[in-house]
């Protein structure tokens, strides 16, 4: 299992692409620790490493936050080109 097939729908049980693109904004904004993100979606071991290195491209301003909520809607979907988890991860940059 991974975020992204998570994010996806592809495995279970799936995060919700509106909600983890809303608890990072707070994230951003200090209202919600890199904890509770994990406590909130039952991140495992992969999976938190996963989200440490989406974090540090949108913390840094390497990835603008807008793009990976515009780029996981899609994937949820499966719309390509990101109807896979290699070409989502690909735009990334992850």
């Amino acid at each position: 299992m991974s975020l992204y097939t998570r994010l996806m729908g592809l495995t279970t049980p799936k995060i919700s692409v509106h909600a983890f693109y809303s608890i990072l904004a707070e994230r951003k904004r200090g209202t919600v620790t890199n904890q509770q993100i994990i406590d909130a979606f039952q991140l495992s071991a992969a999976e938190q490493t996963e989200l440490g290195t989406l974090w540090n491209r949108v913390n840094t301003d390497l990835l603008l936050a807008s793009v990976v909520d515009d780029v996981l809607i899609l994937a949820e979907q499966r719309i390509a080109p990101y109807d896979t988890e290699a070409l989502v991860k690909a735009r990334l940059g992850v």
